[in-house]
């Protein structure tokens, strides 16, 4: 009996080896391909089986990251607007199906609802334009959560489609969804944070900062690409945002949590283990949203079918199993939190230089079930292009010839 138990705690481990050092192969390839730098955090059956960190969270100074980088985990927040408001609806304190005018007295359209905000179905009009005239009017000001209603009222924006008719991405849904939370919590979005999930999920390097242009000691500084064919990233700090507002705000709800892999691996086991919401509001938040029509509020990405559940995102994978995550996207940022529900299986990755993540993460996944998965591959067309625009023009046409030979290379 003995040795039976010592022979099945032998393979077990020498499973959870291999499949650690073929994670690591993974993104030691991705890295050296320049296709991952950042913070990775992977476990399987809840147990973390793989954690590492690539590249640096300061070029110029040379600094690696390590696991206390924190990074900012942009739209990744919005499950956590999304946890708080559950949590109120647990306790009494509202009903995801009352009007937003309930909590936001000013708020102009009578027919919307907290869960049209949750679950983006509510025809909002977007933040990207929404505050360009007082912008160019007075250049300094620093716009918030409180200012978007006034701005819709000033503005006189109109929905563009009838509550629960469509399914559309907006920030401006979670920004007033803190808001609620604030209104009836009677402290600060971040006090509530710190308080009702951070703590709890003992995620003790997070934190939603109250001007998310002042960086911590420990936080990451951001690279991108300067154009489409660029091979060398630069700092963020040297770029002009897309959009005016983008630098001008200090939005929160929508985004702008800052943490790190393992705090955010804390948060979901927290999270799963219904330590942070119970079983039945969970349930809710991961189930698809139906539109006014009875279709499921849903887009497609990478030849999936994604529906939106309340603040999370829904697919099943080729077999059957129930995958649910969110993404984030700034300039120099991207993040995930990617979680398998039937195989308790997770996968987290941090960004810096704003590499794709979604694809990597449905690789891994894959990966740590054994099964065939797909590594991400180098972009030709910025090669190519970076070889045109230092006039390496014979080494370029070399690389065409190479991927025509063989196409699977790029």
């Amino acid at each position: 009996m003995k040795k039976q138990i010592f022979l099945y705690f032998t393979a077990l481990l020498f499973t959870s080896t291999i499949s650690g050092q073929e994670i690591k192969d993974f993104f030691s390839t991705l890295a050296k391909n320049d296709l991952f730098y950042g913070s990775v955090l992977v476990s399987k059956s809840g147990e973390n089986t793989f954690s590492n960190f690539y590249g640096y969270s300061n070029i110029d100074k040379k600094e690696k990251i390590n696991e206390k980088s924190q990074f900012p985990i942009a739209s990744v927040s919005k499950t956590f607007t999304a946890v708080a408001i559950l949590q109120l609806k647990q306790k009494g304190k509202l009903n995801i199906d009352d009007a937003v005018q309930k909590y936001l007295l000013n708020f102009p359209y009578p027919n919307v609802s907290i869960r049209h905000l949750i679950s983006n179905t509510s025809g909002l009009g977007q933040e990207y334009h929404l505050f360009d005239k007082e912008i160019k009017e007075n250049p300094e000001r620093i716009f918030s959560n409180e200012d978007i209603i006034p701005a819709l009222i000033d503005n006189k924006v109109p929905l563009s489609f009838a509550p629960g008719d469509k399914w559309e991405y907006n920030n401006v849904n979670f920004c007033l969804a803190a808001l609620i939370v604030e209104k009836i919590a009677r402290i600060s979005f971040g006090d509530y944070m710190l308080k009702n999930v951070f703590i709890p999920a003992k995620m003790k390097d997070s934190f939603l900062p109250k001007n998310r242009k002042l960086k911590e000691p420990n936080q990451v500084e951001l690279y991108t690409y300067p154009n489409f064919y660029s091979t060398d990233v630069v700092n963020v700090q040297t770029l002009k945002e897309t959009f005016l507002i983008y630098e001008k705000s200090n939005f929160y709800g929508g985004g702008s949590i800052v943490s790190t892999a393992l705090d955010l691996h804390k948060y979901q086991k927290a999270l799963f283990s219904y330590q942070l919401l119970g079983k039945k509001e969970l349930e809710e938040a991961l189930t698809p949203t139906k539109l006014n029509n009875g279709k499921i509020a849903s887009y497609r990405f990478d030849e999936k079918e994604i529906a939106y559940g309340l603040g999370w995102q829904i697919y099943t994978n080729d077999t059957n199993e129930k995958i649910v995550f969110h993404d984030g996207l700034i300039t120099g940022l991207t993040s995930i939190l990617m979680h398998n529900i039937t195989k308790n299986n997770t996968v987290i990755l941090l960004s810096n230089t704003a590499n794709p993540v979604f694809v990597t993460a449905n690789e891994v996944l894959k990966l740590i079930e054994k099964k065939p998965y797909k590594m991400p591959i180098q972009n030709l067309s910025r090669v190519y292009g970076s070889l045109l625009e230092s006039g390496n023009k014979e080494k370029a046409n070399q690389l065409i010839e190479e991927y025509l030979k063989n196409p699977d290379t790029y």
